[in-house]
């Protein structure tokens, strides 16, 4: 009785041992398989946030708010603007620090592509109360940005943009709907 047992344990690492090599013979050779993460392939920026790279560096503004409803007197205004590109290129992360006729204004400016909206998200923040948001757009080699403030409804564009320097204008909607440019700027890439 004890033969007959160890020949089917003998006979069972046999079989056993045939069984694991005939699996292991069909896998793929390890050089032949893909890691996971080669699998999935991470994604990068579209060509939207390549238009927007011109802001990315360090800017000194000069600036004029024209006589206006909102500031009546107008006056000048100079700054600096730094932009950089954000995490793994899918915004362009700004900051800003101006002085002008309604004081010292500082915060932060982020864009970025969204795909589903076919715009670009806008958002900033600083030493005012509350958010800025809106979105942009371009229109032609115009960069326009629409943006909310509370219940006002602001729109500046961005225009002879070059590598080096770039023109500004903000405006808002009159009492008969049509927008009056309010600030004038230009800023020089440093």
């Amino acid at each position: 009785m004890m033969r007959q047992m160890l020949k089917v344990a003998a006979l069972t690492m046999v079989l056993g041992a045939a069984w694991l090599l005939g699996a292991s013979a069909q896998e793929k050779p390890a050089a032949d398989k893909k890691p996971a993460e080669a699998a999935m392939q991470m994604p990068t920026p579209g060509p939207e946030m390549d238009r927007l790279k011109f802001l990315v560096g360090n800017w000194d503004m000069t600036a004029e708010y024209l006589k206006s409803p909102m500031l009546p007197a107008g006056g000048k205004e100079t700054g600096i603007y730094k932009a950089q590109l954000g995490p793994g290129g899918f915004s362009v992360i700004a900051d800003f620090d101006v002085d002008g006729p309604m004081g010292k204004e500082i915060g932060h400016e982020i864009f970025s592509w969204d795909s589903k909206q076919k715009a670009y998200i806008v958002f900033l923040v600083g030493n005012f109360p509350g958010t800025v948001t809106g979105t942009s757009h371009w229109e032609g080699d115009n960069l326009v940005i629409e943006t909310q403030f509370g219940a006002t409804h602001m729109r500046a564009t961005y225009s002879n943009i070059t590598e080096k320097s770039v023109h500004m204008e903000e405006s808002f909607p009159g009492s008969d709907g049509t927008y009056q440019v309010i600030w004038k700027a230009d800023a020089i890439k440093k």
